[in-house]
């Protein structure tokens, strides 16, 4: 499974990303935040995490992986989708 995650990882801004940036990615990759509200605090505790950090993380996504993420807000909060 490492084998398969470091392979994903190579290319496209990939290789910038902190460890937390690819749990976050993995996270946001394996979750349903599209239909549901976006929650920093439920990701935070999910991944072991502060909040800032996820925030951090979150916009490192976006800068380094754009073509790999989706953010918008809709209906009060934040969607979120990773490919």
């Amino acid at each position: 499974k490492l084998y398969q995650l470091l392979s994903i990882f190579q290319g496209m801004g990939f290789e910038d990303l902190t460890e937390l940036d690819k749990k976050l990615y993995e996270y946001i990759k394996n979750g349903d935040f599209v239909s549901k509200k976006w929650s920093t605090s439920e990701a935070a505790k999910k991944l072991g995490a502060k909040e800032e950090d996820i925030y951090q993380s979150l916009s490192n996504l976006a800068k380094h992986i754009k073509d790999k993420i989706e953010i918008n807000y809709r209906d009060g909060g934040l969607r979120i989708i990773a490919e």
